[in-house]
């Protein structure tokens, strides 16, 4: 599953520790990792649809939901990518 991380997060730890006590080369290896972030969360999110929809077959929605303790339609909404809206938790 680690293949779908974006290399920039999967090796900010080897980076950090490379870089040691320079402080320029934890900023570089920073910055490259936040710029990862939007990849890392359409990873993320499609892995997640991907375990949804797996978990549908031979299930009803409402059992998805209960599954994973969301609501049935919430649980349809990740299988098709749907995001949240940001105002609900």
């Amino acid at each position: 599953m680690t293949d779908h991380i974006p290399p920039a997060i999967a090796n900010l730890t080897q980076q950090l520790t490379q870089a040691g006590n320079d402080p320029a080369a934890q900023f570089k290896a920073l910055t490259a990792a936040l710029e990862a972030v939007p990849d890392l969360q359409r990873n993320l999110a499609a892995l997640r649809a991907n375990v949804v929809r797996d978990a549908k077959t031979g299930r009803t929605w409402e059992a998805v939901g209960d599954l994973f303790g969301i609501h049935y339609a919430r649980a349809s909404q990740i299988a098709q990518g749907t995001k949240r809206h940001p105002s609900r938790s």
